[in-house]
């Protein structure tokens, strides 16, 4: 009998593991029933077992510890109370002995219950509260780390954001020195990360007193804004358009500032070229207002002093009268090129090819050459053919062909090309002169400047006008061993229109 007991509480137990695992509706009822049956097994024992009571009142000792194991300290104090209650009562009948002699007489077993009941409930109590608490704890814990995880995302989205930003971004501490830049400032700059921190922000392009104001913006909490050049690590300029503004911690005080900046180099070498091509148009167009009015004197003047120059009442003056005439047709030179710069001048576009342009006039600047006692030398590569006014390209080479004979020193070796860079067809014109000055390059191209004793100053503003019609553009290195003019011609459409009568021939 023993043994089968010990076999049905083992699976008793089992079975109330299994339903708080799987279902907990059902662990009420099922409590009860598991804390009444050890209950119901030691009352029947103790009717049916009458030889030695000490044991049987050790059995009632197992429901107060199904009770306080399975419900806690209450029930097993209250399960201690009912056994208690049955082993007195038992003790009255089998006995005959008054309440207080059977109490007395079960003391001791009483006790062990009470004992049992409160030391295994208050481990059981203590074990729910833990279970609790760790539950709570493990719930915290997820949120937690769900919370972490979501700022972790957060801040990668907008790391990555400054990382991959096409801006220029920038973090400043306080004194105005550098913290951080993001992949972009490298790029631009050249100046690796590691070169760029702890260095101080010096806004270039700006006077001592606008650098004061600009500091005295932003450290007031202001938001600055404008545009800075300065340099990149091999020397270039690059302008930006930059926005600098404070950033507070929670208490509202700053702690850094933060700079984004835009690159924007090429749209200010755009809006330069559309200024010099503004006032080489202006000239040009104003040329045209009066070119008439100026060659028709000038041709009547010019027909008499030939007329004049023959008479041999004048062959004493004849050098007076070819220095005239020269310098008549020197003027009228200064007015072609005048015209030259006109936007709405007439061009005549044809599907031709550069090199037979240049190979048309290797002659003339062969001759050239001799004169100046420099050196030619051609390097036509294979390129496409383009929509050209021949004309005006005979104009643009000879114009850049003899700007470098100039500036070289007698002996010098002046190099013509052409070649393919991508779909684009480059013109090269390279000489071995000392180089073209910072100051001097960025005014090359403006009307009337020129740093030649006797010049015009219109030799580059016609071709660089010239080469705005071609849709093309000009580019320039330069340095101590020389300079090269770089002509790109992007592949165009026809673009034929009928070419405006020649003003001189027509005088």
């Amino acid at each position: 009998m023993s043994l089968n007991l010990i076999w049905l509480i083992i699976l008793l137990y089992k079975l109330e593991k299994h339903l708080v695992q799987k279902d907990g509706k059902y662990l009420s009822l099922f409590n009860i029933i598991y804390i009444s049956f050890p209950l119901l097994i030691a009352i029947t024992t103790l009717f049916i077992e009458k030889e030695n009571i000490f044991y049987l009142k050790v059995v009632f000792i197992l429901p107060v510890l199904f009770a306080a194991s399975v419900m806690g300290k209450t029930a097993g104090i209250v399960m201690s109370t009912v056994c208690s209650f049955f082993i007195v009562v038992y003790e009255m009948i089998a006995k005959g002995m008054y309440f207080f002699q059977a109490f007395e007489s079960s003391l001791i077993m009483i006790s062990i219950m009470y004992i049992v009941g409160w030391f295994v409930g208050v481990l059981i109590d203590n074990n729910v509260q833990y279970q609790e608490q760790l539950k709570e704890n493990i719930l915290s814990l997820n949120e937690e780390i769900e919370h972490r995880k979501q700022t972790e995302r957060q801040n990668q989205k907008l790391s990555s954001v400054v990382e991959q930003s096409p801006n220029i971004i920038m973090i400043l501490d306080t004194e105005g020195k550098i913290e951080y830049v993001n992949p972009r400032f490298t790029e631009i700059t050249g100046y690796p990360y590691d070169n760029a921190i702890g260095k101080e922000l010096k806004p270039g392009g700006l006077a001592s007193d606008e650098f004061e104001k600009f500091w005295e913006v932003i450290q007031s909490g202001g938001v600055w804004q404008g545009e800075f050049c300065n340099k990149k690590k091999n020397g270039d300029d690059y302008w930006e358009f930059a926005t600098i503004s404070p950033f507070r911690n929670p208490d509202g005080a700053i702690t850094n500032f933060i700079k984004i900046a835009e690159d924007i180099t090429e749209r200010k070498k755009v809006e330069k070229e559309m200024e010099r091509l503004e006032r080489m148009h202006l000239v040009g167009e104003m040329a045209a207002g009066i070119g008439h009015e100026i060659r028709n004197p000038m041709t009547t003047v010019r027909g008499f002093l030939q007329m004049l120059q023959r008479k041999d009442e004048y062959i004493k003056h004849r050098g007076y009268f070819n220095l005239m005439v020269e310098e008549l047709d020197r003027a009228n030179s200064i007015i072609t090129e005048y015209l030259s710069l006109a936007r709405n001048r007439v061009v005549n576009f044809k599907m031709q090819n550069l090199n037979s342009i240049v190979e048309a006039l290797s002659p003339l600047i062969l001759a050239d050459a001799i004169n100046f006692d420099k050196n030619i030398k051609f390097e036509l590569g294979d390129i496409s053919d383009l929509f050209l006014d021949e004309r005006e390209m005979r104009q643009l080479i000879l114009n850049l062909v003899r700007n470098g004979l100039e500036a070289m020193s007698p002996g010098g070796n002046l190099t013509v090309g052409t070649f393919m860079d991508g779909d684009e067809v480059v013109l090269s014109v390279q000489d071995q002169g000392p180089g073209i000055e910072p100051d001097v390059l960025d005014k090359i191209g403006d009307p009337f400047f020129t740093t030649k004793e006797n010049g015009t100053g219109l030799g580059l503003s016609v071709c660089y006008s010239i080469v705005a019609r071609h849709n093309a553009a000009i580019n320039v290195k330069t340095g101590p061993t020389g300079t090269t003019f770089f002509v790109a011609f992007k592949p165009g459409c026809d673009n034929e229109t009928e070419l405006e009568p020649d003003m001189n021939t027509a005088n």
